[in-house]
């Protein structure tokens, strides 16, 4: 056995040397070629991945700077004739609408694109969509569902497609659309004939776009300024009207009460919201610090006023909106409120719903209609469209006669001089809030809430604790909420 081992030892001694030593493999030119190019992509890949536009990033980016270049080169559409194109001069945001027209905006004159149909084209995808400009703020391009993209827009003057463009260059402030799964829209209205230069692409016009980017909602912006009556500051004569009283019950307290009620249901949708008073506050509606104010500084969509009052004719509850809106949301607001099993009241058979009420306007000295209508809470929410700012008896508000206005409503709950009306609304406000909530939601497509136990809990500026509705968080927010009040 031993000599059988020594001698497997020996030829495996043997072999080794005649085998002699290992030769290493060297990369040949080809080879370190490919090495140094696995080894270049692989550094820009990583590079690409960690410094890619994220959310955040993007609050500072459109979707037009981030786009593919060949796919915005093959999607535009640069030359038209002089048939071809259709000029405007100004555009209005009401919400989430845009409306545009070739005269300069005037409520009382009816501008020649009314009635006209707009298409917005995509150039990235070469999708289309169409809308109509109805004569109302609220009848125009719905903003809130679009798709991201950058879009051409078309208008229909009797059967010829039309591209429109401004004389002057525009660049609107960036509109930021309803939170919807925790997300909006970025939209800017651009029409500057060097829009796409990055792409060295010359336009002969300033033809407008329309530039929808996806985004995290921005921490400050919301969705719904909640307006509780009572405690209003008259800036014309100087006194504070608390409001109207019922029994021990102000009408500070209790629209107070309602607007948290209200608020609770949006946020558990996942909207945000904002108050334009807290507590026991006294404020009017002009001026940095005014109600109006609340809203415009954070970009609120909708102004919803809930008030009493103490007209004999009310014993249920009715909704007044801009005499410049066609009335669609708070008609949409009524039709939930009859769907909560609330009685309304008849106050106008002209009107989309009956209970929805157009704010009356103003007359001058012959009588005649101007652009300015009675309540404040209406007239200056609504920025261009509602002509806020510009009714010349309080100064206070010019710096939002341009602005993107909120959709305005006030919400007329209870009547404090009729016990009856009273008794309705403390009877039925669970049933008030939920239709109120719900019209918002429906009209603007935002899915309500899966269960009812998330509006059991009571939001807004009293400071009651929220503890099962928690809005989605926004750029920037680090689980924190800011006061809805500015």
């Amino acid at each position: 056995m031993r000599k059988r081992i020594r001698r497997l030892l020996r030829r495996n001694h043997t072999t080794q040397k005649q085998s002699g030593p290992v030769r290493k493999r060297r990369l040949s030119p080809y080879g370190w070629a490919l090495l140094v190019i696995l080894a270049a992509a692989l550094t820009v890949g990583t590079y690409w991945w960690f410094n890619r536009p994220g959310p955040i990033d993007k609050l500072d980016l459109t979707v037009l700077e981030t786009s593919d270049r060949k796919a915005v080169q093959e999607g535009i559409h640069t030359e038209f004739s002089q048939n071809e194109v259709y000029p405007v001069q100004d555009y209005a945001i009401l919400g989430e609408t845009l409306t545009l027209y070739q005269n300069p905006y005037d409520p009382i004159v009816t501008d020649p694109t009314l009635g006209k149909n707009i298409t917005l084209r995509n150039i990235l995808t070469g999708e289309e969509l169409s809308y109509t400009f109805g004569g109302g703020g609220d009848l125009g391009i719905q903003t809130g569902n679009l798709p991201e993209g950058v879009y051409e827009i078309y208008l229909y003057d009797q059967y010829d497609k039309k591209r429109v463009y401004f004389d002057e260059k525009v660049l609107s402030d960036p509109l930021e659309t309803m939170r919807r799964d925790k997300s909006v829209k970025s939209v800017v209205l651009d029409a500057d004939r060097d829009i796409l230069s990055d792409y060295d692409i010359t336009l002969d016009r300033n033809y407008a776009f329309l530039v929808v980017t996806d985004q995290v909602p921005r921490v400050k912006t919301v969705d719904v300024v909640l307006d509780p009556g009572g405690n209003l500051y008259n800036e014309l004569t100087g006194v504070t009207d608390t409001g109207t009283q019922y029994k021990d019950s102000s009408e500070s307290q209790l629209a107070m009460e309602l607007a948290d009620l209200v608020a609770a249901r949006l946020e558990a949708a996942g909207l945000k919201v904002a108050y334009t008073r807290q507590g026991d506050d006294i404020a009017g509606y002009y001026g940095d610090a005014g109600r109006a104010a609340a809203g415009y500084s954070r970009q609120g969509k909708v102004f919803l006023s809930l008030v009493m009052t103490e007209d004999e004719n009310t014993a249920r509850p009715w909704l007044l909106t801009s005499p410049f809106v066609s009335g669609s949301l708070p008609s949409n607001m009524a039709y939930a409120l009859r769907q909560a099993g609330i009685e309304l009241r008849s106050v106008n058979a002209t009107a989309p719903d009956e209970a929805v009420a157009y704010d009356t306007q103003q007359q001058n000295e012959d009588w005649s209609y101007n652009q300015f209508s009675m309540t404040p809470a209406i007239r200056e929410t609504g920025g261009k469209i509602t002509w806020a700012g510009q009714s010349g008896v309080i100064t206070g508000n010019q710096m939002y006669q341009d602005a993107a206005g909120m959709y305005p409503v006030q919400f007329v709950f209870g009547n404090g001089e009729n016990e009856d009306s009273m008794e309705y609304y403390l009877t039925h406000k669970e049933q008030i809030a939920d239709g109120l909530a719900a019209g918002i939601l429906e009209y603007y497509g935002i899915e309500p809430p899966e269960s009812d136990s998330e509006t059991q809990t009571v939001g807004g500026s009293t400071g009651t604790p929220q503890a099962s509705s928690v809005p989605a968080q926004d750029a920037t927010e680090q689980g924190t909420d800011p006061s809805r009040a500015e």
